[in-house]
């Protein structure tokens, strides 16, 4: 691949610098060749366009190189696609970050129960032989009744034979 600078100018309004180049090349040449091709830091320069005429293996390539980040995103427009492709992926990476968090709080949880559970075993292991208890007394209400039924119809009773 040959490459041949056309113009170079300097645009010290928008901070960059636009170039025009022609290369030869058998196939057209890719955005990423032409940033490698001009030397330059590639996250800092933007290929406008690369034409051609049919039949020829010269290609005219439109590229601009900006001084500083902030001046590329100044200047430099992101298409609407892409915007919502990368407010998509922000979003399902704060979601799985999300996750990530609730299972990790989840996960610290469970340990910690498990570890209340494990001492609180111990002791009911102690106590699995449990001394007998004492039965409870019979109540004493109903044996107290029965003598005042009996009272009442020994009472009735006692009339009769007179």
């Amino acid at each position: 691949m040959e490459s041949k600078i056309i113009t170079q100018e300097k645009n010290p309004f928008l901070e960059r610098e636009e170039l025009t180049l022609e290369i030869k090349n058998e196939i057209a040449p890719s955005f990423d060749e032409v940033k490698t091709e001009i030397g330059k830091d590639a996250e800092l320069t933007v290929v406008k366009k690369v034409n051609t005429s049919f039949g020829k293996q010269v290609f005219k390539v439109e590229a601009v190189v900006y001084d500083n980040k902030e001046a590329k995103e100044k200047v430099e427009t992101i298409p609407q696609k892409v915007r919502k492709k990368i407010a998509e992926e922000a979003k399902a990476a704060a979601e799985a970050e999300k996750k990530a968090a609730a299972e990790a709080k989840k996960a610290e949880e469970e340990a910690k129960a498990a570890e209340a559970e494990a001492p609180a075993e111990e002791p009911a292991a102690e106590e699995a032989t449990p001394e007998p208890t004492p039965e409870p007394e019979a109540p004493t209400e109903p044996a107290k009744e029965e003598t005042k039924e009996e009272t009442k119809e020994e009472i009735k009773e006692e009339p009769k034979t007179e």
